[in-house]
């Protein structure tokens, strides 16, 4: 007879995702590297992008934990109960939320600002390269 998988409780998988991950970050260039396996792609969609500090610590550190919350995520939405998906994504949406608001509010490149010159408005587009499915032929 086939076991039966138990269905994982949503607040051991919380804190353990903070202990594990939020709680245990490794070193920035640790972070960097990890980071570079994710496949993150960066985009410009306005802006000269080109005198960024993709290197900057607080940057690295926000990609870094959207990767490991977005592994996590992919892991075990499929095995978390009906009755608590909504409470799963809830708490992984303000998360997301937060970093986001931690990425809108960096201030990276030259770090100074001369009297007279004006600042420039860059956006960009960052994403995760997805796996490439295999085609039937």
């Amino acid at each position: 007879m086939k076991k039966r998988e138990s269905t994982p409780d949503m607040l051991v998988l919380f804190k353990d995702f903070k202990k594990d991950v939020l709680d245990n970050k490794p070193r920035h260039e640790q972070m960097i590297n990890e980071v570079r396996m994710m496949k993150f792609k960066v985009r410009p969609l306005q802006g000269d992008i080109s005198k960024l500090n993709f290197s900057d610590k607080t940057f690295v550190e926000v990609i870094w934990q959207l990767g490991k919350m977005d592994d996590f995520i992919e892991k075990y939405i499929s095995k978390i109960d009906k009755h608590q998906e909504q409470a799963f994504h809830y708490y992984f949406e303000g998360m997301y939320k937060q970093l986001l608001e931690k990425l809108n509010n960096l201030h990276f490149g030259t770090g100074r600002t001369d009297v007279g010159i004006k600042r420039s408005f860059i956006e960009i587009e960052i994403y995760k390269e997805g796996k490439k499915e295999k085609s039937i032929n």
